[in-house]
């Protein structure tokens, strides 16, 4: 799904609120410019009057009351997982009645911190070849304590959302989670008893909160009937490792065919980053009970790591480009991130 509903940027939408002052908790913000758009949201930046501080500012309409539950949802989450370095922080949030706004509906407005280096999908992409050894090694490290963070949790959280345009870079160069929209402690449990009519319900509704090509085997098709729950987020980080390593998606078709059967290609005889290949293969597994856990993930990562004596605590350095980031030119790949025109490119 992306970080919004959809991609209809067009650099002018919702432009009457740009200049406003809002009052979230007891903060008092300028909202300065749209920096991210589609659906029914919005993401600004907004700076603290009495501070200067600039933040992230996301404004969400709820349509209906499955979208205002929704919207509740990802605000919960957030701010039970705020606080982990490698996750958006969450700083406060309002809620405006739909009956006191001028579009008829619900209104949510939700603070965070400003991550001013872009995403990693736009990283990888300003850098234009695939990252060295070390950096792939440190990055992959903190996209995988965000979500043993996530995982860790009881019950369990999956985001269901995982890709590169998720992860941010912020002003220190750490990598961090965003977009919990899709975010849940649901699982599913198909079995045979379930009617056509109940499969075809279930796979309509995750694919409303899921990207096609990150998309689990057990998400695409439950006549196999096996248990969806927050191992779809492993087949994720799979899609991410191999993204990094070899500049293109293992599924970048999103064939189902490919997907459902784990077809992918990885060349034995590459040998700069056969040592990920395990990971890759461990998470990419058909059936989620074969599937490598974050903990396994982890744990391999690390062999990995000290197989090429590097720290994966280290910190990520990164050379600063500046852009000029317009809502009205952006691509949809890029809707999907809080931050200001600095992009980062990982040396």
């Amino acid at each position: 799904m992306g970080y919004f509903s959809s991609g209809g940027a067009n650099g002018g939408s919702d432009n009457d609120f740009v200049g406003q002052f809002v009052e979230i908790g007891n903060m008092k913000l300028r909202v300065k410019k749209v920096i991210a758009e589609g659906g029914f949201a919005f993401v600004f930046i907004a700076q603290d009057v009495s501070t200067g501080t600039e933040y992230a500012l996301k404004r969400l309409m709820a349509a209906d009351e499955q979208a205002n539950k929704n919207i509740i949802q990802e605000i919960s989450i957030l701010k039970k997982l705020s606080g982990h370095p490698n996750v958006i922080k969450y700083i406060a949030a309002s809620f405006i009645d739909k009956s006191k706004t001028s579009h008829g509906m619900g209104e949510y407005l939700l603070l965070t911190d400003l991550c001013s280096g872009g995403s990693l999908m736009e990283a990888l992409q300003n850098r234009g070849q695939a990252f060295p050894l070390q950096t792939i090694l440190r990055v992959f490290y903190q996209t995988c304590r965000a979500v043993q963070h996530m995982h860790n949790q009881v019950p369990p959280i999956a985001h269901r959302d995982l890709k590169l345009e998720n992860f941010l870079i912020s002003n220190e160069g750490t990598i961090k989670l965003c977009d919990f929209g899709s975010a849940t402690t649901d699982v599913y449990t198909p079995n045979p008893s379930w009617s056509a009519n109940q499969r075809n319900m279930l796979e309509e509704n995750l694919a409303q909160f899921t990207t096609p090509m990150y998309r689990a085997p057990e998400m695409l098709d439950t006549w196999d009937n096996r248990k969806i729950d927050h191992s779809v987020d492993i087949w994720a980080l799979g899609c991410i490792l191999y993204t990094l390593c070899y500049m293109q998606h293992p599924f970048e078709d999103s064939a189902k065919l490919a997907i459902l059967n784990g077809n992918y290609n990885l060349n034995p005889n590459d040998q700069r980053y056969k040592c990920f290949h395990e990971i890759i293969s461990g998470c990419l597994t058909v059936n989620p009970d074969e599937r490598l856990t974050i903990s396994g993930v982890l744990e391999r990562l690390a062999a990995v790591a000290e197989s090429n004596s590097v720290n994966l605590k280290q910190p990520l350095k990164f050379e600063r480009k500046k852009v000029e980031q317009s809502v009205a030119t952006s691509s949809p790949g890029v809707f999907n991130f809080f931050g200001c025109p600095i992009v980062f490119s990982f040396k």
